[in-house]
């Protein structure tokens, strides 16, 4: 298929050759210019104008191009026009003959804020000869502001961005918003500034207008501000993350009406103080936090290890004493048990008011621990003393929390600087020796720190070292004690024991070590070892063909609440022991401290078919009431309850109601401290099932226990005649 060529003839284009007529190309030409939006001029060597296009007669009021005619910028403009340098510009285009291209300067007509963009070329005849000027500007007016709007956005954002100074952002916010109009001022109104910060910042042409300065310093609601009549005034909330306003932004222009981009920035730029204020306010809550503790609002321990080596700097440079005092409260973690944790926060909110209360000045108090506090006095011995005697008594002002009436006591461990330690570490550590003092010579009292403390605190330190390597490396060994089946006298199972193998001093007890493994968190590494040894030691029992016997294992707090399920599942697993032949034993007030954690892990435990059973059972206060809310396969009552067996009515008493109630449940019952056969007797009359206690058996090594297995001892059970 062949293309034809498109007719490309303008036949209905006007004829615009050399033989068309001149006078038509000069009309259609000005028609043209007309059109254009843009000011376009010539004008003779003296400055009158030549020729004008619709837009130029139109900007300087008049009806036709022939008024213009022969008029100069100065006929028309008077000194506005000599101000604007116009002359001048198109004398200097004229006389050199270079244009003069792109050149902005403000219009001499309309709105302050109006901008042209000009260009000036020299018009010259055919022969060459500059015979005037030609002109042409555009209306800039809208980029100009769109300019200022984004320089101003941009130095906003940059200054967030680079996490400014709040004053110093504000400062400059106001500056860049006054900046965006002629005539405008502003004003940022701050809510809750901060100490030390001014509430009110304001741009150059407003901080000239004190009274309105100390009159937006004065008001929360910027309508009630009053300003001159031929001004216009708006503002803009200053938004909070959390839905209230950190302050205001208030607007005054003078003599007109905003434009509306203009107030629609505004309004952004308040969103974005808005934010700038908001990290401000977040980065001050997040080093608060890091230097305070939540629940009482005081500086915490990390705070103490930056200020009080100051203050003792100071202190010694002014040869000044310092007291310290490690303030403890007594049983609260018994309360804390007992009544929970909402109550106990309570306590300690409110303790911290008294204290903080009851110092001076330049005192200070810090909350070091979860009942603990560091109290700082910058004085005299005598008067340290006394004054700690205040806040022991005002602590100690029995107070209502919800439905409890509670009185607690306190405990206070003094020391002083220089003499009781130069150092943070010293000086705190010699108070807190004083505190346990205190806490040993009866509670609610006050104990002053000696030499021989001192001596208690290396040695513990020491023991402290010894332990850490002891639990590397596996210094600890295990004995057993036999549960006894109290009807047929016959062992039931065991309960490891760890006994730590001192390379110096021997073999030492529990009570060396395990408090200071609990307090240090060796206890976490210290249990798993325990527990894979008492595993490894039942298995190795069963694969000797020995009659099966259960392992009890005792579990810490610690390593209750750390992965535990997850421990079992993998000893059981190394070891090969059979799940229903270990027995986990934990306390009342472990559990107790979050019953729904606790039941869960339980209720995993027990679900891989081990046991579980509940130690110390009788001595807490609310088991009585939840025992059925925990999966429990055994309860051990307490020791303290056999002490007296069975000579005191109401320990008899007690005891018996224990057994029932277990037995009502379906939980075994094993009685714990049994050292007499009449202790034995009563217990199997009341139709307790086991016991364990010296009467039967002290803690032995493994190898004991394998030859009672193997010989199937039989141990007396109290009764006038024992048979298997």
């Amino acid at each position: 298929m062949s293309r034809k060529k498109r007719d490309v003839t303008p036949s209905a284009t006007p004829d615009m050759s050399e033989n068309s007529n001149p006078s038509d190309r000069h009309a259609l030409l000005e028609a043209m210019i007309d059109h254009v939006p843009d000011f376009i001029y010539a004008k003779d060597l003296e400055g009158r104008f030549l020729f004008a296009n619709r837009a130029i007669v139109t900007e300087n009021g008049f009806d036709t191009v022939e008024q213009l005619i022969g008029l100069t910028d100065y006929d028309i403009n008077g000194e506005a026009a000599q101000r604007a340098g116009i002359p001048d510009t198109e004398a200097r285009v004229m006389r050199t003959g270079e244009p003069d291209l792109g050149y902005e300067e403000r219009a001499m007509r309309g709105d302050i804020d109006r901008w042209l963009m000009m260009s000036r070329v020299p018009l010259k005849d055919k022969a060459g000869n500059i015979i005037g000027v030609v002109g042409a500007s555009r209306d800039i007016t809208q980029k100009k502001a769109s300019e200022r709007l984004l320089q101003a956005q941009a130095h906003i954002l940059e200054m967030i961005v680079a996490a400014a100074r709040i004053e110093d952002f504000l400062e400059e916010f106001v500056k860049a918003i006054e900046n965006l109009a002629t005539g405008l001022a502003c004003a940022v109104r701050v809510f809750d500034a901060a100490e030390g910060e001014p509430s009110v910042y304001a741009s150059p042409a407003l901080a000239q207008q004190e009274g309105l300065v100390a009159l937006v310093s004065s008001v929360s609601d910027p309508e009630s501000l009053v300003h001159p009549a031929e001004h216009m005034a708006f503002s803009f909330d200053i938004p909070a993350s959390e839905g209230k306003a950190h302050g205001f932004v208030w607007c005054m222009l003078a003599g007109r009406q905003p434009d509306a981009a203009l107030v629609e920035f505004i309004g952004a730029a308040a969103r974005m103080a808005g934010l700038a204020i908001d990290r401000k306010r977040a980065a001050e809550h997040i080093a608060f936090l890091a230097d305070h503790d939540m629940l009482t609002r005081l500086p915490n321990r990390r705070f103490l290890d930056t200020r009080l080596p100051e203050i003792l700097a100071a202190a010694a440079k002014a040869n000044r004493r310092v007291g310290i005092g490690f303030l403890d409260l007594d049983n609260f973690k018994q309360i804390n048990d007992t009544l929970g944790h909402s109550i106990g926060d309570a306590l300690l909110s409110k303790a911290a008011e008294r204290i903080a209360k009851s110092l001076r000045k330049n005192d200070l108090v810090l909350r070091v621990g979860g009942d603990e506090f560091v109290i700082i006095l910058e004085e005299r011995r005598d008067d340290v003393e006394n004054r700690l005697q205040r806040i022991r008594a005002a602590v100690s002002q029995p107070l209502r929390i919800g439905n409890y009436d509670i009185k607690v006591t306190c405990s206070i461990g003094m020391a002083f600087f220089p003499e009781h330690g130069e150092t943070t570490a010293e000086i705190v550590a010699a108070a807190d020796l004083a505190m346990y003092e205190a806490k040993h010579t009866g509670r609610d009292s006050i104990a002053t720190f000696t030499p021989n403390m001192a001596d208690d605190l290396r040695k513990k330190f020491t023991r402290i070292e010894e332990l850490r390597k002891a639990v590397k490396r596996d210094e600890f060994v295990l004995h057993f004690q036999p549960q006894v089946d109290l009807f047929s006298g016959r062992i039931s199972g065991v309960e490891a024991l760890v006994r730590w193998q001192h390379p110096t001093e021997g073999l030492l007890g529990p009570a060396e070590f395990i408090g200071l493994a609990e307090e240090t968190g060796l206890i976490v590494e210290l249990g798993e070892s325990i527990l894979e040894k008492a595993c490894r030691q039942a298995q190795a029992w069963a694969a000797a063909g020995l009659s099966p016997v259960k392992m009890a294992v005792n579990i810490s707090p610690r390593q209750f609440q750390g992965g535990l399920v997850q421990q079992i599942r993998s000893v059981l697993k190394e070891t090969g022991l059979t799940p229903s032949l270990l027995e986990i034993e934990i306390t009342e007030t472990l559990i107790i401290q979050d019953v729904e954690t606790s039941v869960r892990i339980m209720r995993a435990i027990k679900q891989m078919g081990v046991s579980l059973a509940l130690d110390d059972f009788g001595i807490g206060y609310s088991c009585l009431g939840m025992l059925k809310t925990f999966p429990l396969s055994c309860m051990k009552i307490d020791r303290s309850f056999l002490t007296h067996l069975p000579e005191k009515t109401k320990d008899s008493a007690i005891v018996s109601i224990m057994i029932q109630l277990a037995g009502s449940l379906g939980i075994d019952v094993i009685a714990e401290g049994v050292e007499a056969g009449e202790q034995a007797t009563f217990l199997r009359d009341a139709g307790c099932p086991y016991g364990q206690g010296y009467y039967f058996s002290r803690p032995v090594p493994a190898e004991a226990i394998e030859d009672m297995l193997a010989k199937t001892t039989i141990f007396a059970t109290g009764l006038p005649e024992n048979s298997p």
